[in-house]
């Protein structure tokens, strides 16, 4: 081809026709520039369609990582909703329900008050894309700002978790000690296991005493804000589930 369009050029300008040889070769400067502009188009076409289908595999992974939090975020919102209900029934129970519970009763009330489980979410896809300067999602302009809130809702939630187990160690665990005989308390539960202990503690006087109270409210206060953010973490959850199925409807698994 090259060698043809040469002729061309020899042809034009041995023939002494200067004009028509001008714009022929102008003609052929075009269709170069042309040929350049197509294959950079083409170039370009091949790298956006690459980092549309990083994006498509990023959001995928995105997808499967929120929905696999969103089952482990709601257990530990239930676990800690069961907790909160123990701590609730103790802080409230009066003087006659009281009578009417005995010391198993009440060692297994207590018990299940103190049952603080840690949490660990699912989110090392999350961390990694929002570790990314550069990325962004070229099919949503604010699923990006949502992801950063979310993870922001991840890091409080980690927070207080670390914050009730060290309340468990260092208030809960000391003062039951102090004033109840734990090897009871673990009796109660497990029964198979571990033997009663000949240390009788009536648990009914230490429920009503004021330092009960007084840390028992601590816990009411703490866990139901730590319920709260677990509810707004699942609806943030939930949101980007939709969110992302709308952007990305190829993420949604066929049945």
């Amino acid at each position: 081809m090259i060698k043809f369009f040469r002729k061309i050029r020899q042809r034009l300008f041995m023939e002494n026709r200067f004009t028509k040889y001008l714009l022929y070769a102008l003609g052929e400067i075009i269709l170069v520039v042309i040929g350049i502009l197509i294959a950079l188009q083409i170039n370009n076409w091949n790298e956006h369609r690459k980092e549309l289908q990083k994006e498509l595999v990023i959001a995928k992974e995105l997808y499967n990582e929120l929905q696999q939090n969103l089952i482990v975020t709601t257990k530990h919102q239930q676990n800690i909703e069961k907790i909160n209900q123990e701590v609730l029934f103790l802080l409230n129970i009066s003087n006659d329900s009281l009578k009417s519970l005995t010391n198993k009763e009440l060692n297994e009330h207590i018990f299940k008050s103190s049952k603080i489980t840690s949490y660990r979410p699912i989110n090392q896809k999350l961390k990694r894309i929002l570790g990314i300067e550069s990325f962004g999602f070229s099919h949503s302009k604010t699923l990006l700002n949502e992801l950063q809130d979310y993870n922001n809702s991840i890091d409080d939630i980690t927070a207080m978790n670390l914050s009730a187990v060290e309340v468990f160690r260092n208030m809960m665990v000391p003062f039951l000690g102090e004033n109840l005989s734990l090897k009871n308390l673990m009796h109660e539960m497990y029964p198979n296991k571990i033997t009663k202990s000949d240390n009788y503690v009536d648990v009914g006087p230490i429920i009503k005493s004021m330092a009960f109270e007084n840390l028992y409210a601590d816990l009411f206060a703490s866990y139901t804000s730590y319920i709260f953010t677990l509810e707004r973490t699942i609806e943030l959850t939930k949101n980007l589930i939709t969110h992302i199925e709308k952007a990305y409807p190829s993420v949604i698994p066929t049945k």
